[in-house]
């Protein structure tokens, strides 16, 4: 029995490992879409705007510092549930995306201009990009929280 319990707990750290790190990789307490189209829409219903952002989520250095210093503190997910929809546009290496989301990602990054990974892309109920930050913002949380409040002043809202 002993053994049965070691070996459970051998294999279950690393899930568990691996589903923590799922999970913080799309930190935020709102939900983090891949359809733009839909978020686009849920904006404009919402007076809220789109934040999108490009990563390599399991290659990509400055996207996961992205991801653990900024995207998944609370300070971030107060400004997110208040005034955004969130969109992940993931090119990951390890684990291939579905045929459908990666070209989906692509033709997104085509249409927004994307070359470089992180890239956050800020844009309107309309469709009209608003800003666009690319690499990790030099004053971490709180420079990425200004960056949001340029163009959504009711982030700044408590």
């Amino acid at each position: 029995m002993r053994n049965h319990s070691h070996m459970t707990k051998k294999l279950l750290l690393p899930a568990m490992l691996l589903l923590a790190g799922a999970l913080s990789a799309t930190a935020g307490k709102g939900d983090w879409h891949t359809d733009f189209d839909k978020a686009i829409n849920k904006a404009k219903e919402e007076n809220k705007i789109v934040l999108v952002e490009f990563h390599g989520s399991d290659w990509c250095p400055p996207c996961m510092k992205l991801n653990d210093e900024v995207l998944s503190t609370e300070a971030f997910k107060d400004v997110a549930e208040k005034s955004l929809i969130l969109v992940n546009a993931d090119f990951p290496r390890k684990e291939p995306l579905p045929d459908a989301q990666r070209e989906h990602n692509e033709a997104l990054a085509q249409k927004l201009g994307v070359q470089y990974f992180p890239t956050v892309v800020l844009v309107d109920g309309e469709g009209e990009v608003l800003d666009k930050m690319v690499g990790f913002p030099k004053d971490g949380v709180d420079g990425f929280l200004s960056f949001i409040r340029e163009k959504a002043p009711e982030a700044s809202e408590g």
